[in-house]
């Protein structure tokens, strides 16, 4: 693969396929990998079944073996959430794309689902969302 780093502007998504009636959410990460420490920043707009959409900022801290990457998204309170989630993924051999699960335990239940990650053209990112979406 090469020498792997994930710095930079990643743009995401995550779904909830075990709750459909819950929209997907998509959010920007700013990355800084520093020798597989990963740091982080994540600006989202956060969906909510059948309330207005929330702004929601958080950061991360993770890391990155190979092509495994894993990090915990703690929502720091600045919007309506003060929680942390679980992702856990896989780095495509092309190193602009994580794919893989988030898992959260809250004080109303656990959830997880999918999420993708892209470091892409703005073009190139609508179409890969269109094709997850499909999967």
């Amino acid at each position: 693969m090469g020498e792997v780093n994930l710095t930079g502007v990643w743009h995401g998504l995550y779904t909830y396929p075990d709750h459909p009636h819950l929209p997907e959410s998509h959010y920007v990460c700013v990355m800084l990998d520093n020798g597989g420490h990963l740091t982080g920043s994540v600006h989202e707009t956060m969906n909510h079944y059948r309330d207005t959409p929330t702004e929601e900022r958080a950061d991360i801290t993770g890391v990155r073996e190979a092509s495994s990457v894993s990090f915990l998204k703690i929502y720091n309170g600045h919007g309506t959430q003060s929680h942390t989630v679980f992702y856990e993924g896989a780095l495509a051999d092309t190193q602009d794309e994580i794919e893989g699960r988030w898992t959260v335990n809250g004080r109303y239940g656990s959830f997880s689902g999918r999420f993708l990650m892209i470091r892409k053209r703005a073009s190139k990112v609508s179409q890969t969302v269109e094709a997850f979406e499909k999967a």
